[in-house]
Order: structure tokens, then sequence, then C-alpha cells
């Protein structure tokens, strides 16, 4: 039988689990000339009984392996700054109905990955400060998936993942206010 996917009507503590793992994190700013980048690690393992889990599992939103890598640059003569973000999350647990209840949460969905690109032009508008930015997400275009859903009788399997799977922004940031200094007055 399937666990019940509405919301319980009875809330109780009796719950356990455990969760380990580690951070990494390396940020330079000081290697490359007007570049910064950064790269961060982190690894987790935990099993809960959760909310209705018939057994001990990992949880649908926790990936072992997480992995961001941020790179940006600034061009003083174009005052313009560019960069990426690359992501990786090793692929999440879901439901599947067709396994028994001892194998609950042990099919993983694929890893996820995600690449983007942004630029941002620092300039004035009205005599305000102001930043035009341009981004897009998942530039390789890679159909990412966070979960399944399945039908009522377990035979039709759906992918759910980004309502799109690239988004664009184009966008200006102004500063409207003072341009007076109050720094000061924190001291």
């Amino acid at each position: 039988m399937a666990p019940s996917t509405g919301i319980d009507s009875v809330y109780t503590n009796s719950g356990d689990g455990y969760a380990k793992g580690f951070d990494i994190f390396w940020r330079d700013k000081q290697t490359l000339k007007y570049g910064d980048y950064w790269i961060s690690y982190s690894y987790l393992d935990t099993k809960r009984d959760y909310r209705n889990f018939p057994i001990s599992a990992t949880p649908a939103f926790a990936a072992k392996h997480t992995l961001s890598v941020v790179y940006k640059y600034f061009f003083p003569k174009l005052n313009l700054q560019a960069g990426f973000t690359f992501a990786y999350n090793s692929g999440r647990p879901y439901y599947n109905p067709d396994k028994p209840s001892s194998e609950f949460l042990t099919d993983f969905t694929k890893p996820y990955r995600n690449l983007s690109l942004n630029a941002s032009y620092l300039t004035s508008i009205f005599k305000s400060f102001a930043v035009v930015v341009f981004s897009v997400t998942n530039v390789l275009g890679i159909n990412n998936v966070f979960t399944y859903h399945y039908s009522s009788d377990g035979t039709r399997r759906t992918e759910v993942g980004p309502t799109s799977t690239r988004f664009i922004f184009i966008g200006t940031f102004i500063n409207i206010g003072s341009r007076k200094d109050d720094s000061d007055k924190y001291n």
C-alpha cells in the first residue's frame, strides 16, 4: 500500500533519524586580478522516520552530494562584471510504488546539473546609480528532474522538473534616493 501523500491530521514527535556529513567552502578574491571565485561542496548522509514513512529512509529533499562553482570577473574599463555558476546535485530519492515498503525511497533521479551565465553593467540613470543585469540559467538545456509522480494504478510515471528548460532575465535596478553618505550615523 502506498504511503499517504495528503496532510496528516495527527502530529507526533515519535519520529527519529540521523544526519551526518560535512561542508567544504573555498573562496579566492586575490589570485586573479579582478576575479573572484568560490567552490562549495556538501556531503549529507541522512535517514529519517519522517511523516508517514513506513521505514527510516533518506527523504526526497536530501541530495547526498552537492557541488557549486561560481566565478565572476570585473572589467573595470567597461564597468562590466561577467560570470558563471555551475551547480551539481547527486540524484534524489523518489517514491516508486512498484517497490515493496522495505525498499521505500531507494530509487534515485538522475543528477541535477545547471550552468548559468550572467553579466551586470554598472551605470547611472537620471543621476542615480543603476545596474543593468542579464542572466541565463541552464545554458546547456539539461532536462533536470526533481522527482517522479505515478498514476494511481502505478502504470504511468511523469517527470517533475522546472517549469522551463531555460530562464532568461534582463532587468535594471536603480537606486532612487539620497546620495548622501550616512555611514557615520552608525558609528
